[in-house]
């Protein structure tokens, strides 16, 4: 599991912010999930291999709602890259987990009435596992088992009896409208969407001013991993109070030096482009490529600069 996974997985977990995100991926945004209904369960659960060997898994969050009694289990898995493998995946989290529930019940049985059973008026609880998309490549499939099989060589009506297990997926830079949440999920998704675009990403630091200035450490150490800056990082320690981050303060600092290393690096790349005009005695194109832009593209393009 890689850092930013772990980072998404800890500030995910907060029953706030996996209400907020189960209710705008699920229910366009309309307060089905609430956090007071969800309870941390243990995200390692059995399994079983092809050779019958025993093991744990690790799912990424996992929580119980609790409607006044046992409601449901809520899953979510969160993908920095495309697995082509996630259906199958799902199909077997789920399983495992229905699989945990019937020894449960069959080992209640066993110690209230000395027989070991599911009897056909047990039931179990319904599991609901989403995939959090934020990788840089879209993700086209697979979506679901059928995705997965090759129908090629079988009779046309044949397929529609074939069981399929489609998945819950959301890509946050495609499928998720941020306005549809209403804690720093928001934020958070916003700026994952807009990680590649520092233009968009600075603009909406400054739509949303108010918000980002009272950012939790957990939000802000997704913000600052995802965006890879160990500036932001130093800036986090130097404005942290009291677990509230005022992260504009943070950025405004960041965005300063970046914009000193961008002069900095604009002013050394002229300099090496100046020197190999000079060197070919082109010196007439020495003024022309400092007022023209498009022309010391050019010529930056042309010198490898």
């Amino acid at each position: 599991m890689g850092k930013k996974d772990i980072l998404l997985n800890d500030f995910m977990s907060n029953p706030h912010i996996f209400a907020d995100l189960i209710n705008g991926c699920c229910f366009h945004g309309k307060r089905v999930i609430r956090p007071e209904e969800l309870l941390p369960l243990d995200s390692v659960q059995p399994t079983k291999s092809n050779q019958g060997v025993y093991s744990k898994q690790l799912r990424d969050i996992k929580k119980l709602l609790f409607c006044r009694a046992p409601a449901a289990i809520l899953a979510v898995e969160n993908q920095e890259h495309r697995d082509f493998r996630m259906p199958v995946r799902c199909m077997r989290y789920d399983a495992d987990e229905y699989g945990r529930q019937i020894k449960a019940i069959m080992a209640e049985h066993k110690a209230e009435k000395g027989t070991s059973c599911f009897a056909e008026t047990d039931f179990l609880l319904p599991v609901l596992s989403l995939v959090i998309y934020y990788g840089k490549e879209e993700w086209t499939h697979p979506e679901n088992i059928h995705d997965m099989l090759d129908f090629s060589r079988i009779p046309g009506p044949l397929r529609h009896e074939i069981p399929d297990y489609p998945i819950r997926i959301f890509s946050v830079r495609k499928d998720i409208d941020i306005d549809l949440f209403c804690t720093e999920l928001r934020e958070v998704m916003g700026i994952l969407q807009r990680v590649d675009d520092k233009n968009a990403m600075k603009q909406f630091f400054y739509e949303n001013r108010d918000a980002f200035s009272n950012m939790t450490e957990s939000g802000f150490e997704v913000i600052i991993t995802c965006t890879n800056s160990r500036k932001l990082r130093k800036y986090m320690s130097d404005n942290l109070e009291g677990g509230i981050v005022d992260m504009c303060k943070a950025f405004d600092e960041w965005m300063d030096d970046c914009r000193e290393e961008g002069i900095k690096k604009g002013e050394s790349r002229f300099a090496l482009l100046i020197q190999k005009l000079a060197e070919e005695n082109r010196m007439s194109e020495i003024l022309r490529a400092a007022e023209n832009a498009a022309l010391r593209k050019r010529l930056y393009k042309k010198y490898g600069l």
